[in-house]
């Protein structure tokens, strides 16, 4: 009897807690057409990076980015911005990276979701090093993990955001 109210008082809290499991079933949809993605900044091959960071957070949440069929995907990078968090000796310590896109998702019923201004949750930063072969490698991991950020982000979007 002990453990019976043991399991009623504890079970709701597992049960209420707002999250469930998402099955690969339950997507609206398999696979999505990456059907154009531009970088229109100053930062060289963000394009690039980003199909790939993409097509792997899709692959996690399980959808195919190879397909012929399903949602197409128009991505336009806008905004692309290496700041300086930090100053010490009158020189850059750390750096912030921000990036921002405008996507538009084309449904296969014709309709068209938009998303503007689309940028990562989270601030990337990365700390300055002793050389500037050391800070350019530093700096493409943290676009990188950008890039990856905001397609999640974007994925996140398009699959639980209402039409």
């Amino acid at each position: 009897m002990r453990h019976f109210l043991i399991l009623l008082l504890v079970l709701p809290l597992f049960i209420s807690c707002g999250y469930r499991v998402q099955r690969t079933s339950d997507l609206p949809f398999s696979s999505i057409i990456l059907k154009k993605v531009e970088n229109h900044t100053s930062e060289p091959g963000l394009q690039d990076r980003f199909i790939e960071a993409f097509t792997e957070e899709a692959l996690k949440h399980g959808i195919h980015t190879s397909g012929s069929e399903g949602p197409s995907l128009v991505v336009l990078i806008k905004e692309y911005r290496l700041s300086t968090v930090s100053i010490r000796n009158d020189l850059s310590a750390e750096y912030r990276i921000e990036i921002k896109a405008d996507v538009k998702l084309s449904l296969p019923d014709g309709s068209i979701r938009e998303f503007k201004g689309l940028a990562s949750e989270f601030l990337e930063t990365f700390a300055a090093a002793e050389s500037i072969q050391a800070i350019q490698a530093r700096k493409e991991v943290a676009n990188y993990k950008a890039l990856r950020d905001l397609s999640q982000r974007i994925i996140a979007r398009i699959l639980y955001s209402p039409g």
